[in-house]
């Protein structure tokens, strides 16, 4: 147990931290660093590469060994000993999307928010750990494990930098994964993705296509049709009487766009997906055809729900929840339609089983492909140091500190002994709905939850140094 005169200087030192704390994060997010896998001659891409030398400049800044992997991922580090804790976050942000009030890579403070992209997902944890892990040097804290802090550039688009981590580092003998809300997430569920093709091409559409990310649910789509009158007149009076449809005269053609509300693929409750209110729309213009009809209304049909009731995949588990679905993503390939789709399946379940429903649900008229399945993470509630981590939490904030499961994927699904610990607390207030949280518009973090995270997270890294070396 922490005593009490420890605690004054660590509460000290996280006042002490604030402005360092904004500025640095500042530096961070004004380099976007949306991750494309091999672009301009780099694993992620150039705006990944600077935002990580960047990232390990303030590290040396601040007294912590670092290196550079090839620029598939950097760790910083400090301390010795035979026991390593590990600190993961990750430097690639979401697509910036739409209706942002506020530059995204232009941070700026305002009502003790500070408001851009990556600020809560996930440059904070970068910036954070690496105050928390200078608070051991500068203070003089007791220490018997090494502190190694991970920063990563593709977290957001397949993590293939946390498996060239894993077959090159040893793995840590407890990690935190700052990527989550607080309290503890001590599960993770199955995330599986895949793609549909229709295999009967369009008959009248000339295109479609939507969405940013398939882990993102869409905030716009976008159709092409033939510039025909008697169906422009049609498309005119339907969108007159439809929600968030708008059409305009393009040079190829009619351009239907439909407008939609993001929201992240494990939360997909809360947001309003573009690409099903498009196809729903069009599966109503008598001016396509029956076959075109036919394939956006059963497209449609797929994501009518976000739990997979029309595809037949509604798991459910007592420690979970239920299974979430979403289409992120549609594009037109050689004439044929393609969906992209994201789903979240109970820590329960097995991934056979959604590859089992999938196949029966969109036989026999499309193909599936580029199937993936990240298997779930789950440590019990009740391992020492969930409940430890807990008990800070409460402690530090007096809030409910109720571990808890996720839809989400983080690292710790590729790790050993790892749990989400933070940094996310509560819903920045004083932003529109659907701004603030992560992936959303106008992404923001309440400052003093910063330094109330720098707390928690000294106190928690001493008393799992205590558990590892019991």
């Amino acid at each position: 147990m922490v005593s009490k005169e420890l605690q004054a200087r660590i509460e000290e030192y996280a006042l002490q931290s604030r402005q360092g704390v904004v500025e640095d994060l500042k530096t961070l997010v004004r380099i976007p660093s949306i991750s494309h896998f091999g672009a301009d001659g780099m694993p992620f891409g150039k705006g990944c590469a600077q935002v990580l030398d960047k990232a390990l400049e303030l590290a040396q800044g601040h007294g912590l060994a670092t290196q550079n992997c090839g620029y598939w991922y950097g760790l910083a580090q400090c301390g010795e000993g035979d026991k390593t804790i590990g600190l993961f976050s990750h430097l690639d942000v979401v697509p910036v999307g739409n209706n942002w009030a506020h530059d995204p890579f232009d941070p700026i403070e305002k009502d003790g928010l500070l408001i851009g992209r990556g600020v809560t997902d996930n440059k904070n944890a970068a910036v954070v750990s690496m105050y928390v892990m200078k608070a051991f040097r500068e203070l003089g804290l007791p220490l018997r494990s090494k502190l190694s802090l991970f920063f990563g550039c593709s977290e957001e688009t397949g993590m293939q930098d946390i498996e060239h981590f894993v077959e090159e580092q040893p793995m840590p003998d407890f990690s935190i994964v700052p990527d989550t809300d607080f309290p503890v997430c001590h599960g993770e569920k199955g995330i599986y993705s895949f793609q549909a093709v229709c295999k009967t091409p369009w008959s009248r559409v000339k295109e479609l296509s939507g969405g940013v990310a398939s882990n993102v649910v869409p905030d716009s789509a976008q159709a092409v049709l033939p510039p025909e009158a008697a169906l422009l007149a049609e498309v005119k009076a339907t969108a007159e009487k439809t929600t968030g449809i708008t059409v305009a005269e393009g040079p190829e053609g009619l351009i239907v766009s439909a407008a939609g509300r993001t929201a992240h693929a494990a939360r997909p409750q809360a947001g309003d997906n573009a690409i099903k209110k498009l196809l729903r729309f069009l599966s109503t213009l008598e001016g396509l055809g029956e076959s075109d009809r036919a394939i956006c209304a059963f497209a449609a049909d797929t994501i009518e729900d976000c739990y997979g009731e029309h595809l037949g995949i509604a798991f459910t588990d007592e420690p979970s929840g239920r299974l979430t679905c979403i289409s992120g993503l549609a594009h037109t390939e050689e004439g044929r339609l393609v969906m992209g789709y994201n789903i979240r399946y109970s820590v329960t379940h097995k991934g056979e089983l959604v590859t089992a429903g999938l196949e029966k649900a969109f036989a026999p008229g499309w193909e599936l492909r580029s199937i993936s399945d990240s298997v779930p993470m789950y440590l019990p509630a009740d391992d020492p140091k969930v409940k430890e981590l807990c008990r800070i939490y409460h402690e530090v904030t007096g809030k409910d500190a109720t571990p808890y499961v996720i839809g989400g994927g983080t690292y710790a699904r590729h790790l050993q002994n790892a749990v989400g610990f933070g940094m996310e607390t509560d819903t920045p207030t004083g932003l529109p709905e659907g701004h603030g949280k992560a992936h959303e518009p106008d992404e923001a973090v309440i400052i003093d939850e910063l330094l109330d995270a720098i707390k928690i997270y000294i106190l928690s890294i001493l008393e799992v140094d205590e558990l590892l070396h019991r």
